[in-house]
């Protein structure tokens, strides 16, 4: 379906669009009205919505948007983090936090974006609906919460996102001065007539992979700024490191298929030593760590790293193995900063040192926490320990064997790392006397949910499985 009149087929995001609006108007009228089940019902809705699309491929804009099964895969993913995000979100509200009620609105945005990218399949929608995401986030980083230390943060985030459009969008031009087309589909297939090992194309590439870099975590610039990890809510990097990480694979899956697939150079090679770098590097700065929410922040380098290593077989298991990798990290980070925001407010620090005792006064979310840290690291019998098999065997079957012994290099690493939140928190005696906790029900729904689907989807991988072939059969159609 090729024609401008199918602008039904945005009828998902036009229910999240709907919904800020109600949102912001509500909150404008009546101050300090909760707006979040308002958020919720659009969701909801978009979901509903994007369900009557399912196994189609439409085509929107004349190309600029292709809604195919790989962005209906992502879309499933971005809708349910932000839902599992709003209702974790009351619980990280402080007394005195400024603009609460017109938050869920700026989420809706930031998720009516990421759904927008992922669909996009021509440079100027992809740039557009990217920096539409971007916008929202960091208005949420500074809305989110009142004082300095918000602001600075959100400044440093600022500067890092604008860096980051600023390398893509030079990839992008590279890439249209090459081809001369700003499609993705005919880019690639002007690409492949170049030459082989053009340094235009790999220049392009690298600056592709810079300006995405930001924005999947392979670095952390964007928490580097002094006062970032205690300035933003953890509410906010929740989505960051689940939906915003998800999205930011998705683009680069997109233009490493259509765009650069065909392209002669030797890009997984790229690939390859960029993964090792960002798995080796991110677990070296997370076991530093004394705070639980850089720890994760840290960690999520590392699984960067791990996801770029599925783009070294693009053409074969690599787009299917990246799927399920994405859907289990992004509950694993759901699941872990939903604990940590419940806990952190029970006894007001997120220092891995005050996790002892967190087994006694909150037994059902230590056991939700350790399920979504198991399922990070990659142990069995959970989906993030499929994931990564399958990440390590598309690498194998790359050719790049030595990357999938790193990569198992850093999954025992990383288990001695992070298991000792684990250790702390069932083993080690209580620093203070904490009360046992009176949880709220978006918490609990939050954590209940995320440790349900993480074991599901590990024991029963099939339907998992399916969906990621569906994604990946669209892409590479």
């Amino acid at each position: 379906m090729r024609t401008f009149g199918n602008l039904l087929a945005f009828s998902p995001e036009l229910w999240l669009l709907a919904g800020a609006i109600v949102i912001f108007v509500v909150a404008r009228l009546r101050p300090g009205a909760s707006t979040t089940t308002v958020a919720v019902v659009a969701l909801v809705a978009a979901f509903l919505a994007l369900a009557t699309q399912f196994k189609q491929t439409i085509t929107i804009l004349d190309g600029a948007f292709l809604l195919d099964g790989f962005a209906i895969v992502i879309d499933v993913v971005v809708l349910a983090a932000a839902v599992l995000t709003l209702l974790a979100s009351r619980a990280d509200i402080l007394p005195g936090d400024g603009h609460a009620d017109s938050v869920p609105g700026f989420l809706l945005l930031a998720t009516l974006g990421a759904m927008l990218a992922a669909s996009a399949a021509e440079m100027v929608s992809l740039f557009l609906a990217l920096e539409l995401l971007a916008i929202n986030l960091y208005v949420l980083a500074v809305l989110a919460r009142r004082g300095l230390a918000a602001t600075t943060a959100a400044l440093g985030y600022l500067v890092a996102g604008a860096a980051s459009s600023a390398l893509l969008l030079y990839g992008l031009a590279l890439v249209f001065g090459l081809t001369g087309e700003t499609r993705l589909g005919a880019s690639g297939t002007a690409m492949a007539a170049l030459g082989p090992n053009n340094p235009v194309v790999l220049l392009a590439l690298s600056l592709v992979l810079g300006g995405l870099a930001l924005r999947m975590g392979l670095l952390p610039v964007r928490w580097w700024p002094r006062g970032f990890e205690a300035g933003v809510p953890l509410r906010v990097i929740m989505f960051v490191q689940s939906a915003g990480a998800v999205i930011a694979f998705a683009v680069f899956a997109r233009l490493a298929a259509s765009t650069f697939a065909g392209s002669r150079i030797p890009s997984a090679a790229v690939f390859a030593g960029v993964a090792v770098v960002a798995m080796t590097g991110g677990n070296l700065l997370a076991v530093m760590q004394a705070s639980v929410r850089r720890l994760l922040v840290y960690a999520a380098i590392a699984q960067g790293g791990f996801a770029l290593a599925a783009f070294t077989d693009v053409k074969g298991l690599g787009l299917s193995a990246l799927l399920v990798f994405l859907v289990s990290l992004a509950l694993g980070n759901l699941g872990a900063f939903a604990a940590v925001i419940a806990y952190a407010r029970l006894v007001h620090s997120d220092a891995i040192k005050d996790l002892a005792g967190m087994s006694r006064a909150a037994p059902g979310l230590a056991f939700a926490f350790a399920v979504a840290v198991v399922s990070l690291v990659g142990l069995p019998p959970v989906a993030g320990f499929f994931g990564k098999v399958l990440v390590l065997q598309a690498a194998v079957n790359g050719g790049y064997a030595w990357l999938a012994v790193v990569g198992v290099a850093n999954i025992v690493f990383a288990a001695f790392g992070y298991l000792r939140l684990l250790k702390i928190a069932f083993v080690d005696p209580p620093i203070f006397e904490v009360a046992p906790a009176r949880l709220d029900r978006g918490i609990q729904a939050t954590v209940a949910l995320v440790s349900v689907g993480v074991v599901f989807m590990g024991l029963l991988l099939g339907p998992l499985y399916a969906a990621a072939s569906y994604g990946r059969a669209a892409l590479l159609h």
